[in-house]
């Protein structure tokens, strides 16, 4: 059975890989339920461990230098903001 790819994000991947070398790190809940649905994570009464697939996972992932080369194209055109960084619509600037 092919396994489906999961998308996690950075967040939940430094979480991991902070997890994988034993540091303590705050996990909340929302990170710690979607992990362990993901089946990368079992939270037990000695705190949260990572499953084999999680270890597995965090070996795979790019490391953080790779990850920043790959970096999305930016729009060719920036969008225009106000003073005080909110998008403006239309692409107009305000006349004051």
């Amino acid at each position: 059975m092919a396994t489906a790819q999961m998308r996690i994000s950075v967040e939940e991947l430094r979480l991991l890989r902070a997890l994988s070398v034993g540091q303590a790190v705050k996990l909340p809940s929302a990170h710690r339920l979607r992990l362990e649905l993901l089946g990368l994570l079992h939270d037990g009464p000695a705190g949260p461990r990572l499953t084999t697939l999680g270890r597995h996972h965090v070996e795979t992932a790019l490391p953080d230098d790779e990850a920043k080369e790959k970096v999305t194209d930016a729009p060719a055109t920036p969008v225009k903001r106000d003073r005080l960084g909110r998008r403006l619509p239309h692409g107009r600037s305000l006349p004051f």
